[in-house]
């Protein structure tokens, strides 16, 4: 037999699960983004392509790509975030 309804405890493991999925699908999108990213600068013939603000290498250790979009607005001190994935050694974001 179950524990009796904790109405607390109900709405933070719906809300926990809700964006748990969400953050899942998120990951499911980011690759096949990369993988038609990939596609596109093989198909373009491309290992690298610098356009504007938007920067992109192809990583052939494993094959990947690189992408670094800066903010067309004056530098300012960014803010670091913790998502729990290692930094690249030269502090790009490699996408995987």
């Amino acid at each position: 037999m179950g524990d009796r309804n904790i109405e607390a405890l109900q709405d933070a493991a719906l809300s926990y699960a809700e964006v748990r999925d969400q953050r899942m699908n998120l990951g499911r999108q980011e690759v096949e983004l990369k993988s038609k990213l990939l596609d596109l600068m093989h198909a373009h013939n491309k290992e690298s392509y610098v356009f504007g603000n938007v920067s992109i290498t192809i990583v052939h250790e494993e094959e990947n790509v690189k992408v670094k979009v800066r903010s067309d607005e004056p530098e300012q001190d960014e803010e670091e975030v913790d998502d729990g994935i290692p930094d690249a050694p030269d502090q790009t974001e490699v996408v995987q």
